[in-house]
């Protein structure tokens, strides 16, 4: 699978947790990486990619097997930093979404604050490694 592709299906499985379309759209652009949220995503998932393409393409069976393992913990490591780039994505949003009240009607805005909070309360963890835990608790 390219990279690209698993990014594109990424961010419509992440943006398609939330119900508020502020935050899905948000969300939807920080795993595509329109925005500078976190960790460089796309390149963990072209690693991962790379490593199993590799791992395919060899021809010893004990190597196969330790290029696979390799790529599998990259992989695993992926949903960690999908969540610390919507964590930053989230806590960047409610910092600044006060101000759409000219694009978004104010029911709307509410929800997504709604929404992101209790995402980033939610996911503590993930806020803390993005390092915005002390925004969104503040």
């Amino acid at each position: 699978m390219q990279a690209r592709k698993r990014l594109n299906e990424l961010a419509h499985k992440h943006a398609n947790a939330f119900d508020a379309t502020i935050c899905h759209n948000n969300v939807y652009e920080a795993v595509q990486g329109h925005h500078d949220h976190g960790p460089d995503l796309e390149r963990y998932v072209s690693v991962a990619e790379d490593v199993y393409e590799l791992s395919a393409d060899e021809d010893l069976e004990d190597r196969r097997l330790d290029v696979f393992g390799a790529a599998e913990e990259i992989d695993s490591h992926i949903d960690d930093v999908v969540d610390e780039v919507i964590a930053a994505a989230l806590a960047d949003l409610l910092e600044v979404i006060d101000d759409w009240d000219d694009v978004h009607d104010q029911g709307d805005i509410d929800a997504a604050k709604h929404e992101a909070r209790d995402w980033l309360q939610g996911h503590s963890e993930a806020a803390k490694r993005a390092g915005v835990w002390k925004e969104v608790t503040a």
